[in-house]
């Protein structure tokens, strides 16, 4: 679902854009080295595309950038940028996200404009990380239930 953009999942809407949105979330899958939705972390960074615009917002992107990797194989101002190219990709926003060919012009330009991304209206920390319900104007009651199994192997 993560790898889903809002628009399709939501609306059901498809365009080339889809595409896009699933390769910026694939690109800080592949720097971070962490899965979209990582339940090994703390609830304020489960979520990697929050962490990254909070990495971002404070101008410390570089942070996202997986510990295991040696600070000398890569320079990190190549990395922040293609970071930013992958925030790029996930704006919310269908118009604001390039197109795929426009994504490798920007890959492969070295004096490419300054990229601004926005930040995705639909990331909200907040109620997230403090278990916050929405409410809603609909007198409907969920009456959903959960089942848990524990398996265990032979």
């Amino acid at each position: 679902m993560g790898y889903t953009a809002p628009e399709y999942a939501i609306h059901g809407q498809l365009s080339e854009k889809v595409d896009t949105y699933s390769f910026g979330i694939v690109i800080l899958e592949i720097i971070s080295g962490r899965k979209i939705n990582d339940t090994r972390v703390e609830a304020e960074t489960q979520y990697l595309l929050e962490s990254a615009w909070k990495l971002y917002e404070n101008e410390n992107v570089i942070k996202l950038v997986d510990g295991s990797l040696d600070h000398e194989e890569y320079m990190p101002e190549e990395v922040k940028r293609i970071i930013e190219i992958a925030l790029l990709c996930t704006q919310s926003v269908v118009a604001s996200r390039p197109t795929m060919s426009e994504v490798v012009v920007l890959l492969l330009s070295r004096n490419s404009p300054e990229i601004m991304p926005t930040r995705p209206t639909f990331i909200d920390s907040i109620s997230r990380v403090r278990g916050e319900t929405s409410t809603s104007s609909s007198s409907s009651a969920s009456k959903a239930t959960v089942s848990i199994s524990h398996l265990s192997a032979r």
